[in-house]
Parts: C-alpha cells; sequence; structure tokens
C-alpha cells in the first residue's frame, strides 16, 4: 500500500465510518478530485492544513475494528484506481449533518452535488 493509499484509508475512516460504503467512496472521491482539480499530489491535499478535520481525531484510529478498516481501505482503493462511477458527481467540499448545524462561510460559493448518508457533497 501506498503512503497516499494508506492517508486516504485513515481519513475515510476518521471521517466517514460507520457510513455506507457508497459514502465512504464519495469522502474518498473529494479527496482525489482535490487532488486532481487542484493540481496537487493526493498526500499534499490530505495532510493541508484545515482541509480535512477528522485528523484532529487520529488517536480513534487504534481502536478500529479490522472490518471496518478494510472498508475504508477499499473505498480509498476505488476512488484512487476510478474503478466506479464518483457518487460524490465531482464534489471537492462535503459536510456532515452535524458540521452543516453551522456551516462554514464557504457554503455560500458552492452548489450540492449529492447527500449520502449524513454527508452533503458540494462542489
Amino acid at each position: 500500500m501506498t503512503v497516499a493509499a494508506l492517508l486516504l484509508a485513515m481519513m475515510v475512516c476518521l471521517e466517514a465510518e460507520g457510513e455506507p460504503f457508497q459514502g465512504q467512496v464519495g469522502v474518498a472521491y473529494v479527496a482525489v478530485n482535490r487532488s486532481v482539480q487542484w493540481g496537487q499530489p493526493l498526500t499534499q491535499v490530505l495532510m493541508a492544513p484545515r482541509q480535512f478535520g477528522g485528523w484532529r481525531r487520529v488517536a480513534h484510529l487504534e481502536h478500529l475494528d479490522p472490518q471496518s478498516w478494510h472498508a475504508c481501505q477499499q473505498a480509498a482503493q476505488v476512488a484512487m484506481a476510478r474503478s466506479h462511477p464518483d457518487p460524490s458527481r465531482g464534489a471537492v467540499h462535503f459536510l456532515s449533518d452535524r458540521d452543516l448545524q453551522h456551516p462554514p462561510t464557504w457554503v455560500k460559493r458552492v452548489r450540492i452535488t449529492t447527500k449520502i448518508g449524513r454527508h452533503t457533497f458540494f462542489r
């Protein structure tokens, strides 16, 4: 597994563990879409400051059950290989239902592409 694949799977677990598989793939695709759109390596996109809030809970990864970790790895692999259509519909942002209670200001400048599980996706 490459560093990019490992970081992407970790981010998916931190942001979308327990979500439907399509939602996990959508979260992974957001990072991949940013990498393509912004012309930056995936690792740089994933580690950019203030981009993926799940990194604040990185210690949670120590307590993942193997089944959850496997699902997150699969979602990351699907997005990196682009082996399935993008369920986020080209999104470069997502917010959880909880985050939407107090949305960031950038929400006014983007449009919703879809909602999957507890995540709303934006472009």
